[in-house]
């Protein structure tokens, strides 16, 4: 990892671009602009790239600098995009996009253009718009845009405006076998469809679907509608502040969903209830792992409800997890 601090544009080495062997760069400039040496003709063994701290303000410098790095796989931004009007993103090579927690994405247009890119996560502030296409081989979409509900108070972050931008990032991935959700891109999906702005769309290849649910219904609808439309959905994640039994008819629940991971338990009643649910109605599954709060205070009352809870599947492996040590606490299997 190369870190410079000049509180002034910095400019690559001649010789750093020029390095044959180079195959890893992480870059550090401490805030500072990033500037490409005069022909530059890419790093030609460049592989990983990951871009921390660096101010980009030229869109001509960041395509180039993408474009001509032709056996880079793997793309990491944490950097400051404030002088940016539009980042745009054109490899043949990418496979891996990461964009993290950085600053003053929301003045910013990201265009992504990869056909053979596999992995695309965004845990970052929401930027002014995403355009993705000719994501051919894509398999795992994570969409994180600032999941803690003051972060999106401070930024005045429009549901709308998110709701939108979030159904036309996942419109244009239908082939996933991987979707991670924040509850922010929840509650604005929900707020688009409730007012008949958004059609639904079939993932008819997803395999693993992961919710961070809040505490309403809202999260509640948009994970029925989401189990609806991934008919062979196999493995279900949920992160959970609250929950609230559905009283609904799933094919994946018939016969494909094999395993559930509930993270942040609190054996409240309407937890019970939604384990009630999965039990009675997801007909081959197979693993259900609870992973208890932080701070929940395990009880035996609890663990016997939900071990007491009738069953469809003839075999369901029940597993206890302690958040804090990251351990098995108590391993069940039960039978109907």
């Amino acid at each position: 990892m190369l870190m410079f601090w000049h509180r002034e544009p910095f400019e690559l080495p001649h010789c750093l671009v020029t390095c044959e062997s180079l195959q890893v760069l992480k870059l550090n400039l401490c805030d500072d602009v990033l500037k490409l040496p005069n022909h530059f003709d890419g790093f030609r063994q460049l592989k990983f790239l990951h871009l921390c701290g660096v101010k980009l303000s030229d869109e001509h410098l960041t395509n180039c600098l993408f474009s001509k790095c032709q056996l880079l796989e793997n793309l990491e931004f944490d950097c400051n995009l404030k002088r940016m009007k539009l980042l745009y993103i054109d490899s043949a090579s990418l496979l891996y996009i990461t964009f993290h927690e950085g600053n003053f994405y929301d003045s910013c247009e990201i265009k992504i253009s990869c056909p053979s890119l596999k992995f695309l996560k965004c845990k970052c502030p929401i930027p002014k718009d995403i355009v993705i296409k000719n994501l051919f081989s894509i398999e795992y979409v994570d969409i994180n845009f600032q999941d803690n509900e003051e972060k999106c108070d401070d930024f005045s972050i429009s549901f709308e405006k998110t709701g939108i931008l979030v159904h036309k990032m996942i419109k244009e991935v239908p082939s996933i076998s991987v979707l991670k959700l924040c509850k922010v891109s929840l509650r604005a999906l929900y707020e688009e469809a409730r007012q008949v702005r958004l059609s639904p769309i079939c993932f008819n290849k997803l395999k693993s679907l992961t919710l961070k649910l809040g505490d309403d219904e809202d999260h509640m609808q948009v994970m029925i509608q989401l189990l609806k439309y991934s008919p062979k959905l196999e493995v279900l994640k949920l992160w959970c502040d609250e929950m609230h039994d559905p009283e609904e008819s799933i094919v994946c629940l018939d016969s494909h969903l094999k395993s559930i991971q509930l993270i942040g338990f609190k054996e409240e009643e309407n937890e019970i209830e939604l384990l009630r649910f999965f039990l009675k109605n997801a007909r081959v599954l197979e693993k259900l792992a609870i992973v208890w709060a932080g701070y929940a205070l395990k009880s035996e009352e609890a663990l016997k409800k939900v071990l007491n809870i009738p069953r469809t599947s003839s075999q369901v492996l029940l597993t206890f997890h302690d958040a804090k040590l990251k351990r098995k606490s108590t391993n069940w299997l039960d039978y109907c």
